[in-house]
């Protein structure tokens, strides 16, 4: 299966085989392949470069831990009451639906991915951005068109994307609408997402600080949340995170003489290294929420 920039394929000794919805073919649809690259269970090819790279990180766990099998198995014990059959189910019946969606985001996702592989990290940091981006606008659209809880959808985007707005406030507002909403009574909404950072001893305090003063606003030690750790971790609400990663965007690419609080290379030492710290972090967060919407439609299919 190709996208503009990438192939995807089967690894080497892959279990998988053609009788699996999620089995990458020339005629796959790009949901089941989004849900490969993310689990860590597949091949990608560069076109440009013709060099390929095996992603076997899964990120659907916090701690991106590797997937050596390459298989889908540890869906049967990975969310409580659902196993493998009810997300082949769900990819039978909605891989071909909303895919304009998911078209661009596959590959800015894949992007991120095979960079990130590579360690080249502030490569990866752009494509991850912009993945995110185009899931902060399709998601909740692909959520609401299923729910009637997400009271005011349509209303809150109007208002988020009105030039008569605050657009930084309405953006923030219509993202945590949608993540209460989606994560309602679910243990998501109470976990961290843990930026550790695992360098020198000597960069970690300027690095911390950077994070912590600039990107969360904690300008004092008693606005750390209980499980920060100064200057190894900083443990971001997960209702938080959005504005956290948003404002590491503003706060590094958006440079400027006119302001005290951007992030300069005093502060980092060096961007791959920071964005090491970030991306695998934020790779498990949006597989959060993709997950979330996937259990959303799984419960809502006939």
């Amino acid at each position: 299966m190709k996208t503009i920039s990438y192939e995807f394929s089967e690894c080497v000794g892959s279990p998988l085989t053609a009788e699996s919805p999620f089995f990458i073919h020339p005629g796959v649809a790009e949901f089941p392949v989004i849900f490969r690259i993310l689990s860590g269970s597949c091949q990608v090819t560069n076109l440009n470069t013709d060099e390929s790279v095996v992603i076997s990180k899964n990120y659907f766990y916090s701690d991106a831990r590797q997937n050596d099998t390459y298989d889908l198995s540890f869906l049967n014990e990975f969310d409580e009451g659902l196993n493998l059959a009810d997300y082949e189910h769900l990819i039978k019946k909605t891989a071909w639906t909303n895919r304009k969606f998911y078209k661009p985001f596959l590959n800015e996702l894949a992007s991120c991915i095979y960079h990130e592989q590579n360690e080249r990290h502030t490569a990866s940091f752009v494509h991850l951005y912009r993945a995110y981006e185009h899931l902060s606008y399709a998601f909740p659209m692909i959520y609401a068109s299923r729910t009637q809880d997400y009271v005011g959808t349509f209303e809150n985007l109007r208002k988020w994307m009105s030039h008569d707005s605050d657009g930084n406030v309405g953006e923030l507002k219509f993202h945590k609408s949608f993540i209460v909403s989606l994560f309602k009574g679910l243990p998501e909404l109470s976990r961290t997402i843990d930026v550790e950072i695992t360098t020198r001893q000597e960069y970690r305090e300027p690095i911390f600080t950077a994070l912590a003063v600039k990107v969360a606003g904690w300008n004092a030690p008693d606005k750390y949340t209980a499980t920060t750790i100064w200057p190894d971790k900083l443990a971001i609400p997960f209702l938080e995170y959005h504005s956290f990663f948003v404002t590491l965007r503003n706060r590094f690419f958006h440079y400027s003489n006119s302001r005290s609080d951007n992030i300069g290379l005093e502060d980092i030492v060096d961007s791959d290294l920071l964005f090491s710290f970030v991306n695998k972090v934020t790779l498990n967060y949006i597989a959060t929420i993709f997950h979330g919407v996937m259990k959303h439609q799984i419960a809502s299919l006939d």
